[in-house]
């Protein structure tokens, strides 16, 4: 295991490597204006630009454990889709998720845990009431809560609502196989088009 000096360590020695053009080579500038803005769970192992295979600087990003929504949250999307016009959302998830596996857990077993880690358990048992999914399957469960952490940001900003009632803005809620990195989509609220894989679709 390693001790908080050699990982820091690690990331300085990348970050030499980082900004140090190689010679004769240019770094691809930096994209200002996101394609997209994602919020993504923090321990995914796989991070949203390289997912999507996208460039340095185009996608906002803002990742919580399990997806919680907090004012902080809240305050990125509505400066993405407000300021920015960012004109999508995605919600990436990704499979075996550690805080669905807790929320599953509490629920089976009727047991909250303490500190801070109760509120994304909290808000993952919310996901499997509101979309009526049993606990035999985590994958049915991520699924739902990727979907109900889409909905969830639609009922609690106004803004957000706005922008995607009034067709400026999407919001697509997608998982992502840690293995193989194939992309599913599990709901579309707003207008995204033609998404053959998707289960629930709001327009």
């Amino acid at each position: 295991m390693s001790d908080p000096k050699n990982a820091w360590h690690q990331l300085r020695a990348g970050n030499e490597l980082f900004y140090v053009p190689a010679a004769g080579r240019r770094r691809n500038p930096i994209v200002h204006t996101p394609t997209a803005a994602v919020f993504r769970c923090a321990d995914s192992p796989v991070g949203s630009a390289m997912a999507f295979g996208q460039s340095w600087g185009s996608l906002l990003e803002v990742s919580t454990w399990g997806h919680v929504i907090d004012s902080g949250v809240l305050a990125t999307m509505e400066y993405a889709v407000d300021t920015l016009a960012v004109p999508l959302i995605v919600i990436l998830g990704h499979d075996e998720c550690p805080a669905v596996r807790a929320a599953m857990r509490a629920w089976d077993e009727a047991v909250i845990p303490d500190g801070a880690a109760r509120i994304p358990v909290q808000q993952g048992i919310a996901s499997i009431v509101r979309r009526g999914v049993g606990t035999d399957s985590v994958k049915a469960v991520t699924a739902a809560h990727i979907v109900e952490t889409g909905v969830a940001l639609t009922e609690r900003s106004p803004k957000i609502a706005h922008h995607v009632d009034t067709g400026r803005c999407a919001i697509v809620c997608a998982g992502i196989d840690s293995d193989s990195g194939h992309l599913r989509t599990y709901a579309t609220i707003g207008p995204v088009g033609d998404v053959s894989d998707s289960l629930l679709e709001c327009v």
